[in-house]
């Protein structure tokens, strides 16, 4: 297979490496936590304005509140792990995205500067050995993000909500 084909072919297949990272969201890691801080103060308020009060009703509206007040702030610290998982895998793939935008870079180089570098064996096995880095580079890279991506999944499915 000639040197220009096989440029453009291991282009080709480092560009659909690189369509497996995507393009990493940065709203993914806004949560909910904030919101359900604001729930729980609300509900201190009312628990602080119905301390003065006496009376049966109060006392069970006071057992209610603390319980709801302590689910919240369960979920909130739950909601906060949740942002900051998601938070680690927007930075994943962004890491993997501009790593393999790099490769991709080293190839279209080479295949720009194919034109310019003699014709002779040594120039096509420098080439080639340049190329066949790039792609283990690129497979190192896809399974690193695989592993990372299983052990965010894990965490993720670790949360109790």
């Amino acid at each position: 297979m000639p040197l220009p084909d096989l440029l453009r072919n291991v282009g080709d297949v480092l560009s659909r490496a690189d369509g497996l990272f995507g393009a990493p969201n940065p709203d993914a890691a806004a949560s909910a936590a904030g919101h359900l801080t604001d729930a729980t103060d609300t509900i201190r308020s009312g628990q602080e304005q119905a301390a003065s009060m006496t009376g049966d009703a109060l006392a069970q509206y006071a057992d209610f509140a603390q319980g709801i007040r302590d689910a919240l702030d369960h979920l909130s610290g739950v909601e906060s792990d949740l942002g900051q998982h998601l938070q680690d895998a927007a930075e994943a793939v962004a890491a993997a995205k501009s790593a393999s935008q790099s490769a991709l870079g080293v190839v279209s180089s080479a295949s720009d500067a194919l034109e310019d570098l003699p014709d002779s064996p040594a120039t096509e096995l420098a080439i080639l050995t340049a190329l066949r880095a790039q792609v283990a580079r690129e497979m190192d890279l896809v399974r690193t993000h695989e592993a990372v991506a299983e052990q965010l999944g894990a965490a993720l499915r670790g949360l109790d909500y």
